[in-house]
Formats: C-alpha cells, sequence, structure tokens
C-alpha cells in the first residue's frame, strides 16, 4: 500500500483480475498513516484515496475476528496482518518487510510472503502481455507529472521493482531494437571474421549471421541481446534503451 507507484502498480495489476487483494481497516489505516507522516499527501487527500480504494475493491475488506491477532507468532508490529490474511483465506501476504513474516510462523496457515518485485515477476511469467498492459495504461493515467512508459519502469527499478521492471522493459522495447540492430548491420555492416556481418561502434558490437543476431556491449556485461531460434532473449538497461533510440535517428539521417 505505500510507496504510491508501487501500490498504483499493485492496484491496477488487481483491476486486470490478476490477482484478489485483501486488507483489513487497521492496515489501510497504516498506510493513510504513512502518506501523511512522512509529507506524500495532505490527510484530506489520504482518506479521499482510502474511499477510492475501498469503492473500487468492496470485497477486498476483511473483519479480523478479536483476539485472532494475539494468536500470531509473527512480529508483533504486523500480527495483524497476518491475522487478516488468515481470515481472507489468502494464499500470499505482499510485504516489502519480508523479515516480519517468517516462514515457520506463516506455515501453519498455509501462508507465503512475498516481496512485491517477486510477487509481480511471477505474475509477469504467467501474464506477460497483460502487465505490459497494466504498465503502459499506469503510465498513461499518470499526469502530475505525466511519466513515459521508459521513466515509470526507471522509477519502480529503483525503489522497489527490479526483476519485475527489467521484464517489462525488455518486452516493451527488445524488439525494436532488434529492428534498429539490422537497420544498422544493412547500411554499414562489414564483414565479420567469423562469418556473417559485423558492426563495430564506442559502445556496442552488432552481429548477425543467418537467424541469429547478437549485441554485446563493450564494457563488462558481455551479451546483452541474442536473437536465435526466433526468440529474443537477454536484459536491457535503460541507458541501452535510450542509446539505441539516439542510434535510431542518426541512420534515419544518414539514410535521409
Amino acid at each position: 500500500m505505500f510507496p504510491m507507484y508501487l501500490r498504483d502498480t499493485l492496484i491496477c495489476t488487481a483491476e486486470a483480475g490478476l490477482y484478489q487483494p485483501y486488507w483489513s481497516q487497521e492496515i489501510l489505516d497504516g498506510a493513510t498513516r504513512n502518506l501523511v507522516s512522512q509529507g506524500t499527501m495532505a490527510a484530506e487527500q489520504a482518506m479521499n484515496l482510502e474511499t477510492i480504494i475501498k469503492g473500487a475493491f468492496a470485497e477486498a475488506m476483511v473483519e479480523v475476528p478479536e483476539g485472532l491477532a494475539k494468536v500470531m507468532t509473527n512480529h508483533s508490529g504486523d500480527r495483524h496482518v497476518l491475522a487478516a490474511a488468515v481470515t481472507a483465506k489468502a494464499d500470499i501476504i505482499v510485504t516489502s518487510n519480508l523479515k516480519h513474516f517468517q516462514a515457520k510462523d506463516l506455515a501453519p496457515w498455509n501462508i507465503k510472503a512475498q516481496s512485491p518485485d517477486d510477487f509481480l515477476t511471477h505474475l509477469y511469467a504467467l501474464y506477460p502481455d497483460t502487465m505490459v498492459e497494466v504498465v503502459r495504461r499506469q503510465s498513461q493515467a499518470l499526469k502530475k507529472p505525466p511519466m513515459a512508459v521508459t521513466e515509470l519502469l526507471d522509477l519502480l527499478s529503483k525503489r522497489d521493482l527490479p526483476k519485475f521492471a527489467s521484464n517489462v522493459l525488455f518486452y516493451e522495447y527488445s524488439l525494436g531494437i532488434v529492428q534498429i540492430t539490422k537497420k544498422a548491420l544493412t547500411k554499414f555492416g562489414r564483414k565479420a571474421l567469423e562469418g556473417g556481418r559485423c558492426f563495430d561502434g564506442k559502445r556496442y558490437r552488432l552481429w548477425q549471421k543467418q537467424g541469429i543476431l547478437t549485441i554485446t556491449a563493450m564494457d563488462d556485461r558481455g551479451e546483452i541481446l541474442r536473437v536465435q531460434n526466433g526468440e529474443i532473449e537477454g536484459n536491457l538497461s535503460f541507458e541501452d534503451i535510450e542509446a539505441f533510440q539516439i542510434f535510431d535517428r542518426s541512420l534515419e539521417q544518414e539514410l535521409a
């Protein structure tokens, strides 16, 4: 439920129907207190947000039986969270504070704790198209300030969701970078010693032979993208995306 952009990603994912969220009033109270105490929102704004969330997910609110939290054996500050999960018959507690939810304390209730990054990365593995669309819609809804998909992913990556953001980034931009690479090899490629055609730049080496295409970073990362048997694999950084977009614009000028 906190911080803001992480909460929005999780809520947008729930709106897409990929999981059913649950919370108690005590959990929502804690979220609104954090929003106000850290200066993210004024008290009235935080209460309005809580009202909107309740309206959007009326079925998410659980009433924890009195005394149930006292039975829990996890960290005392978060026993109410585990009690809410038990009441809801939930499978997973999504939290950045995993140390408060040890496996031995959750096992009797058949509940597991996952970080937001692991949780969303797992959903991405199951529903990649839907998860990418979730991020696109979240980006489009942001107005103050507006954020492009790359900017939103960069923010999520630096704060709470490095693995998830990396997966979405690769999905969203890898095909475009492959197309830029093919264009560059057609225009500037030369015969490679290992066969095929290559282009050696200051930051990247591009190479293609028959159905195989690779991009190798000239730093210590090595190969960052490979196309083979119709499959694209690799790991792109935000700097890679920006560099290839700039490269593409220079290619267009050369071709013009």
